[in-house]
């Protein structure tokens, strides 16, 4: 009858306490629940001023367009986009370019190109946007911030 005894009273198996668990579910569900509320609460509903005569340029999303290459192999030309836009070639770039100078010449350009794209090619969209007159022009570069 101890051999019976011995049998029930030992711990069988692996087990798991969940308690722990648990308790940091609860704790970031309370984070994440109090941070949603004072996000919100940054910016509360209310009627602001429009002033007559103001001296503030209103900046709106159309004021910005990105043009991204993407690489597409060593033999091929990069592949292009006008905002969300595809555009076939780099003339049917320039000519979009050259449209949106005469729309609004004060447009901020954004170049994002892939690293392995040619500079030759890249060096032709700055100088397209040079001689439409967009003189906004911003290039993205990622920095070696591991090193």
């Amino acid at each position: 009858m101890s051999r019976y005894r011995d049998k029930m009273q030992r711990p069988s198996g692996w087990n798991f306490n969940m308690t722990p668990l648990i308790d940091v579910t609860f704790l970031l569900l309370t984070y994440f629940m109090l941070a949603s509320h004072f996000s919100s609460a940054e910016k509360p509903d209310m009627k602001l001023p429009s002033p007559d005569a103001s001296q503030a340029v209103a900046r709106h999303q159309e004021d910005k367009v990105i043009i991204n290459m993407m690489y597409q192999g060593p033999d091929a030309g990069p592949a292009l986009s006008f905002g969300p836009v595809a555009v076939e070639t780099l003339d049917a770039l320039a000519e979009r370019l050259t449209r949106l100078a005469e729309h609004n010449p004060r447009v901020e350009l954004t170049l994002r190109a892939d690293r392995r794209v040619r500079y030759g090619d890249v060096r032709r969209v700055m100088e397209m946007a040079a001689a439409a007159n967009l003189g906004n022009l911003k290039l993205v570069a990622e920095t070696d911030s591991g090193r």
